[in-house]
C-alpha cells in the first residue's frame, strides 16, 4: 500500500509548475538560455522543453535566438502554458458559491491575487490567434491534448480556451497538480477532459430529484413542528445526501458491503433517515418526548449513531454511522479505527469504505483532522483511502471563511498526502453526484484519499434558534432571497421538460404525506413499543465465554509453563541484540524455576493465552511499544545482521489468532480514538494503548472524556479499550511522573456515599459502574485484570496506571503459582508475618502502587511491628468491602491513605469519601492522609528534591 519514493522522478519529467507570470520574454530569455546551456536553467524548464512536440523542436533547434522562431511556435508554447495554467489554477475562477458572496476575486473587500498563467490578458493573443488552428498534441499526455483525443490535439484556439473554462472554470473545481505522480494526475485530467459532460438520463435525474426531495423536505418539515428545537439541520446543503448516496451506490457497485461513516452534528438527522434508513417515527417521537430511550442520561438527538443493513443496486450493504459528540473531528480516527478493524476482521482491504464529512471550519481548524490523514499510508492504520466530504456552509458558528482560515478553501491540509480536491457548488445536484461518483472510483484505482468540498451555505443560523442577522447581516439577507436547491432543480427539470409543474408538486405532496404519517404514529409508543423499539439499543456482537464461571481468569500453572518457555525462545537462526538474548534467557529462566517471573513477561503470558486459547486478537498501539518507552517489553526483535522482525507471540499455534503491536505515530488524541473505534469493532479482541508516560494522556482527553469514559452512557455504546498509563514519582520531572489518575477518577460515576453490597455478592460492581481504574502493585495481578476484560459477559473500558519503577523491582516480582489464581485481587491485605496481633495494630495504610514498596521498605528499616499496609489494586470502582474488611480485623487502628502525589493530585480526592463511607458504616473514621505537598507542578524535575519529598512522606507514614 506503500506508494514508492521512486516514483517521484516521474513528477520531475512531468510537472511544470513555475512560480512568476509567463510573458513572451520572459519565455525568450528562459529558452535561449536553455538552448546554450541546459543546465544553467531550473530542471521543471529543462523537462519542460525537451518535452515539446519533435516538430516544434525541429524548429526551435534550427534557430540561434528564441526571438528568432517562427511565429507558430510561439503561440504552441504559450498555449500550452495556457492549458497547464487551466488545470493547475482553474479552480480559482469556478462558479463555486452558491450565493456568489465570497468572491474567490473579491473576498471581504480584499483583492485574491490570481497567478500569471490563468490570466488571459498576459498571453496577448489577438483576434486573429483566436480563429487559427494550433496542433499542440503531446504523446506524454491524455485528455485535450492526447493524440487519442477525438481532436488528435489540434484546437480552433477560441474553442480550446471555451474547453478550458468548461472542464476546469464551471460549477466544479479541481486541485491535483500538486500530486507528484504521472499516472495519478494522468487519470484526474482524463476523467476531467474527457468525461467532464454530463450525460444524465431522465430517470437519473428524476431520481437525483426524488433524493434532494426527501433531504430538504426533512428539514423543512422539522423546522416547522418542532420550532422550539435545536436541530442543526442541512438547510442550504441538502446536496450533501446526494454525494453520500453516489459514493454509496457506486462503491457497492465495486464490491464494498460495509461502510463507516463519521461526522459532526449538522446533517445527522437527515443522514440518518435518509441514509442509514433510521425510523422517522422514532426521530419524531424523540423529539415530542413520546420515545423516550432506555438509557437514563443518553445524548441529544443529533450526537446519536445508527447501524442499519440496505439494499443497494441488488446487493446487501451495512452502513453505520458513528455516534459523536460536540467537538466536531473527534470522531474522524474513531470511524478509520473501526474501518481498518473491519478490514482485519474480514481479511481484506476491499469490503470496507471509511466516509468522513467535515465542516469547513473545523476542517481548517482542528488539529486531530492532520493526526487522521497522517495514517493515510501507515501500516496497520490504513484503510485504503478516505472519502472525505466537506460540508461547507461558508461560515463556522459565526466567524467567516476569511476569519476561519489562511488558505481560500479549508481543503489544503488534504496538500499534505497528495490527494486530490474537488470543490463542487451545492446548488448543482448533477455535479454533486458527478464528483461522488468519480471520487469513489478515484479511491478504488489507487487506494488513496480524496477531498469533496460542497458549497453551500446555512440558512437558519448556527442553530435554529439563533438570530444569524446579529453578525452576518449581507450574508443572510442574501439567504432570505436564496431559492432552495430542490426549488432550483425542479425548475431546471420543468425547464429540460423531464419533469411538469403537476408531477413536482405532487412529488413535494407525497413525501410530506409520508413524513405526516410517522409525525402521527409517533405521538404515542405503548411500553411494549418502547421496549421492543429500545431493547436492541445497546446490543453488540455476542461475547464468547470460554468456561462456565467467566469471571475465572487463572491458567494452569503447567499452561503458564508451556506458553512461557515458548514466548522467551528466540530462534536459533535470528540474530538478537545480545542484550534482549540476555532477558529473554532470565525471562525463561523464571519461567522454568517458577519464581521471580517480571511485569513484561506476565503481561507477555496474558496475551499468549488469550491468543492460543481463546482465539482472542490481541492489539497493543502507542509511541514505541514493540520494544516499551522503558526497554522493558520487546514484543517484537529485530535481527542485528538483516534487520528482519521477530514476534513471538504469533508463533504459539497453528491457529491462534493473530498479535499486533504498532509503534504508532506521534499522536495521543488520534491514536487513542483510532484504537477505540478498533475496539467497537469487536468485543472478542483485547485492544490496548500505552501511553509513552502517563501524562501525556492529556493530550487525548477529549477521546477519553468524550467517547471512553461516556460512550455507553451517551449512546449505549460498549468499550474494552485498556489504556495504559506509566505512573510513578522518581525524580523524573512533571512531564514524567503523574499519568493524571485524579482526572480519570474524576470521571468514574460510581457513588461515593452508598455500599453497593448486593453488586459485591453477585461481582457485577465493575458491571454497574462506565469504567475500570487500577493501579496493580505485582505482575500476576495485571495478568488477571488483562484476561479479566475478555473474560466477562460485557465490556468496560480499563486505564492501568502501571508501573516503570516496578518494571525490574527485585521484589515487584511472581510466582507462576499466581497466575493459577481465581481471579483479580481488588485489594491485598498486610502479607507480612512479623506483625503484632491484629488488635494492636495503631495504623493501618492505604496505599496504591509503587509507593506501597517504598513504605515496607522504611517500615522494615525502623523495625516497625503495628502498621498494616494494605494495597487498594482495583480504586474504581471503590473496593468498600475490602476496606470493610481491614476495618473488622484491626479494630484499635487509625486509617490512613498514603500516597506519593501531591495532596491536590493523585487519588486523594476520589478514595477520601469513599473510605470514609467504608469506615462510617461500622463506626470507625475518618480517614488521614499523607502526601506530598499540593503543587502546581506535579513534580520536581530536580533528582535531590525528589529525595527529600519522598524522605519527609515516608517519615509522615511511619510517626
Amino acid at each position: 500500500m506503500f506508494r514508492k519514493a521512486a516514483r517521484l522522478s516521474s513528477w520531475l519529467s512531468f510537472n511544470y509548475r513555475p512560480v512568476r507570470p509567463t510573458g513572451t520574454f520572459y519565455l525568450t530569455q528562459m529558452y535561449d538560455t536553455w538552448l546554450k546551456d541546459p543546465n544553467s536553467v531550473h530542471e521543471s524548464w529543462r523537462n519542460y522543453f525537451s518535452r515539446a512536440d519533435s516538430q516544434v523542436l525541429e524548429k526551435l533547434s534550427q534557430q540561434s535566438s528564441f526571438g528568432d522562431l517562427r511565429e507558430e511556435a510561439k503561440e504552441v508554447i504559450k498555449i500550452s502554458l495556457l492549458h497547464r495554467a487551466f488545470q493547475i489554477h482553474g479552480f480559482m475562477l469556478a462558479d463555486l458559491d452558491p450565493l456568489k458572496l465570497h468572491s474567490l476575486v473579491h473576498d471581504h473587500g480584499v483583492d485574491v491575487r490570481l497567478p500569471g498563467p490563468i490570466r488571459l490578458e498576459n498571453y496577448h493573443f489577438s483576434p486573429e490567434d483566436m480563429e487559427k488552428t494550433y496542433d499542440i498534441s503531446n504523446h506524454m499526455i491524455t485528455g485535450f491534448t492526447s493524440l487519442n483525443s477525438p481532436s488528435h490535439g489540434k484546437w480552433k484556439l477560441k474553442d480550446f480556451i471555451e474547453k478550458l473554462k468548461k472542464a476546469y472554470c464551471s460549477n466544479i473545481g479541481f486541485e491535483f497538480f500538486h500530486i507528484p505522480f504521472r499516472d495519478e494526475t494522468n487519470w484526474m485530467i482524463e476523467r476531467i477532459e474527457k468525461d467532464h459532460q454530463f450525460n444524465y438520463s431522465a430517470d437519473q435525474k428524476k431520481s437525483l430529484l426524488k433524493k434532494l426531495a426527501r433531504a430538504e423536505l426533512l428539514e423543512k418539515f422539522l423546522h416547522k413542528k418542532f420550532t422550539t428545537h435545536k436541530r442543526f439541520g442541512l438547510d442550504g446543503l441538502e446536496s450533501l445526501i446526494l454525494s453520500v448516496e453516489a459514493v454509496i451506490e457506486r462503491a457497492v457497485d465495486q464490491g464494498i458491503d460495509t461502510f463507516v461513516i463519521g461526522m459532526p452534528h449538522r446533517g445527522r438527522l437527515n443522514m440518518l433517515a435518509n441514509v442509514c434508513g433510521s425510523s422517522l417515527t422514532d426521530m419524531f417521537g424523540m423529539f415530542l418526548g413520546s420515545n423516550a430511550r432506555l438509557l437514563e442520561e443518553g445524548d441529544v438527538k443529533y450526537h446519536l449513531g445508527h447501524t442499519a443493513i440496505r439494499t443497494i443496486n441488488g446487493k446487501s450493504a451495512t452502513i453505520s454511522l458513528l455516534a459523536n459528540p460536540s467537538h466536531l473531528e473527534a470522531v474522524d480516527t474513531v470511524a478509520v479505527g473501526k474501518a481498518h478493524a473491519m478490514q482485519f476482521y474480514q481479511n481484506s482491504p476491499d469490503r470496507t469504505m471509511c466516509i468522513l464529512i467535515h465542516g469547513d471550519a473545523a476542517l481548517a481548524g482542528q488539529g486531530v483532522v492532520f493526526e487522521q490523514i497522517q495514517m493515510e499510508d501507515l501500516y496497520d492504520y490504513s484503510t485504503g483511502g478516505v472519502i472525505h466530504i466537506v460540508a461547507n456552509n461558508n461560515i463556522g458558528f459565526t466567524t467567516t471563511p476569511r476569519e476561519a482560515r489562511s488558505g481560500l478553501f479549508p481543503t489544503e491540509i488534504a496538500k499534505s498526502i497528495s490527494a486530490p480536491i474537488i470543490h463542487v457548488n451545492g446548488d448543482c445536484p448533477e455535479e454533486v453526484d458527478y464528483v461522488s461518483r468519480m471520487a469513489c472510483d478515484w479511491r478504488r484505482e489507487f487506494g488513496k484519499s480524496i477531498f469533496i468540498d460542497i458549497i453551500g451555505y446555512r440558512r437558519y443560523g448556527h442553530n435554529e434558534l439563533d438570530e444569524p442577522l446579529f453578525t452576518n447581516p449581507k450574508m443572510y439577507q442574501i439567504i432570505s432571497k436564496h431559492e432552495s436547491c430542490y426549488d432550483l432543480y425542479s425548475k431546471k427539470l420543468i425547464n429540460e421538460k423531464i419533469l411538469s409543474g403537476e408531477e413536482a408538486t405532487s412529488l413535494t405532496q407525497s413525501v410530506l404525506n409520508d413524513y405526516e404519517s410517522s409525525f402521527s404514529t409517533a405521538k404515542e409508543f405503548s411500553e411494549d413499543e418502547l421496549k421492543n423499539r429500545n431493547k436492541n439499543y445497546t446490543e453488540w456482537s455476542p461475547i464468547k465465554t470460554a468456561q462456565r464461571d467467566p469471571r475465572r481468569t487463572g491458567v494452569s500453572v503447567d499452561r503458564i509453563r508451556e506458553l512461557g518457555l515458548q514466548i522467551n525462545t528466540i530462534p536459533e537462526e535470528f540474530h538478537a541484540h545480545p542484550s534482549i538474548t540476555k532477558i529473554f534467557k532470565q525471562r525463561y529462566n523464571s519461567i522454568e524455576n517458577g519464581r521471580g517471573i517480571d511485569w513484561a513477561t506476565a503481561e507477555a503470558l496474558a496475551w499468549a493465552s488469550l491468543l492460543a486459547d481463546d482465539g482472542v486478537h490481541v492489539r497493543i498501539s502507542g509511541e514505541d511499544v514493540q520494544r516499551g518507552t522503558f526497554s522493558q517489553r520487546h514484543a517484537v526483535i529485530h535481527d542485528q545482521k538483516n534487520e528482519k522482525t521477530y514476534a513471538p507471540l504469533n508463533f504459539l499455534a497453528k491457529n491462534q489468532a493473530k498479535f499486533t503491536a504498532v509503534n504508532s505515530l506521534l499522536s495521543e488524541m488520534g491514536v487513542l480514538g483510532f484504537e477505540y473505534g478498533f475496539a467497537l469493532a469487536n468485543p472478542n479482541a483485547l485492544v490496548l494503548w500505552e501511553a509513552q508516560f502517563g501524562d501525556f494522556a492529556n493530550g487525548a482527553q477529549i477521546i477519553i472524556d468524550q467517547f471512553i469514559t461516556s460512550g455507553e452512557a451517551k449512546w449505549g455504546q460498549e468499550a474494552g479499550l485498556v489504556i495504559l498509563l506509566p505512573h510513578g514519582y522518581d525524580g523524573q520531572g512533571s512531564e514524567h511522573s503523574c499519568g493524571r489518575i485524579e482526572r480519570i477518577l474524576q470521571l468514574s460515576a460510581d457513588d461515593p456515599n452508598n455500599i453497593p453490597t448486593d453488586w459485591i455478592v453477585e461481582g457485577m460492581q465493575i458491571y454497574h459502574n462506565n469504567i475500570q481504574v487500577v493501579m496493580p502493585s505485582n505482575p500476576a495481578n495485571y495478568f488477571h485484570m488483562l484476561r479479566r476484560q475478555i473474560r466477562r459477559e460485557f465490556r468496560k473500558p480499563l486505564f492501568v496506571f502501571s508501573p516503570k519503577r516496578l518494571l525490574r523491582h527485585k521484589e515487584a516480582v511472581s510466582t507462576i503459582e499466581e497466575f493459577n489464581n481465581d481471579r483479580v485481587s481488588r485489594a491485598y491485605d498486610d502479607p507480612s508475618k512479623d506483625l503484632v496481633e491484629n488488635e494492636k495494630i495503631r495504623k493501618v495504610i492505604f496505599c496504591s502502587g509503587q509507593v506501597y514498596y517504598d513504605l515496607v521498605e522504611e517500615r522494615r528499616k525502623r523495625d516497625i511491628k503495628d502498621i498494616a499496609i494494605c494495597r487498594i489494586e482495583q480504586i474504581a470502582p471503590f473496593p468498600f468491602d475490602r476496606v470493610q474488611h481491614q476495618a473488622h480485623k484491626y479494630i484499635n487502628a487509625t486509617y490512613h491513605w498514603v500516597q506519593e502525589e501531591p495532596l491536590n493530585l493523585g487519588p486523594w480526592g476520589y478514595v477520601q469519601p469513599r473510605i470514609d463511607t467504608a469506615l462510617k458504616a461500622l463506626g470507625f473514621g475518618p480517614a488521614g492522609v499523607v502526601s506530598r505537598p499540593p503543587s502546581a507542578a506535579a513534580a520536581s524535575g530536580y533528582a535531590s528534591v525528589h529525595t527529600k519529598q519522598l524522605i519527609e512522606l515516608l517519615d509522615k507514614a511511619m510517626n
